[in-house]
């Protein structure tokens, strides 16, 4: 059973956070597995948690715990061994543009495309939009990570901060139900991660999407959550 913290403000660890009363994710009871033909080895065990409406629960532990393959369940690319996860009432059987996940890696941006096709590509892959309105949304995000002068770029010609912008604004721009963050400012320096997890948050206040994150740091999950498991 995940044990989660509510940061000074929140609502108490057994009531819904101020806004919807009805969970917006619901991980219940999930066990998670790796099977090999020679073992079995359990990730997680019978994890349960709440996320609501605008949300930033983060998922801390050490190296290891279970959290990042947590993560990749709720996204739908590892099915539990027991228990169930819900979005918006509904199990989560697979992969959908309803949770959209940024990993810690820089390499996520396809180098031979500029920045804006870059945040253009899965809504034009996935039929979201028609190319006009897509590129139109795909500029709209990217300036609000403050990348617009940046649209026309190769990813070789940004930052490590300002590709992670830039895998931000591309999720974003798919308007997803859920967020879904692994440690994705973990290869960043010092005060770039700083950076980045302040303008998250400023973000955050902004668009007011719900975030479900994954870190080992403490530091980062008393900066970036409202909620902690």
């Amino acid at each position: 059973m995940a044990t989660i913290t509510h940061l000074p403000g929140a609502a108490s660890a057994h009531a819904a956070p101020p806004g919807p009363a009805t969970p917006l994710l619901q991980v219940d009871n999930v066990s998670l597995e790796y099977r090999t033909p020679q073992s079995v080895v359990r990730a997680t065990h019978r994890v349960s948690f709440d996320v609501y409406q605008a949300d930033r629960f983060v998922l801390l532990g050490a190296s290891g715990c279970g959290k990042s393959t947590l993560l990749k369940s709720v996204a739908g690319f590892i099915p539990p061994a027991e228990g169930e996860i819900r979005l918006a009432g509904q199990v989560v059987h697979g992969p959908g543009p309803d949770r959209i996940v940024v990993f810690q890696e820089f390499d996520q941006l396809p180098p031979w495309k500029t920045v804006v096709q870059n945040v253009v590509f899965p809504l034009l892959a996935s039929r979201t939009l028609g190319r006009a309105e897509a590129r139109e949304r795909a500029l709209h995000y990217l300036d609000k990570v403050g990348l617009a002068k940046f649209a026309d770029a190769y990813p070789h010609q940004l930052s490590g901060g300002m590709k992670q912008r830039v895998a931000i604004a591309r999720a974003l721009a798919m308007q997803p139900q859920v967020l879904l963050m692994d440690e994705p400012f973990a290869a960043l320096d010092a005060l770039t991660r700083r950076k980045m997890q302040e303008e998250l948050l400023a973000l955050w206040e902004e668009v007011r999407f719900t975030l479900l994150f994954v870190t080992h740091s403490i530091e980062e999950a008393l900066v970036v959550g409202n909620r902690i498991g």
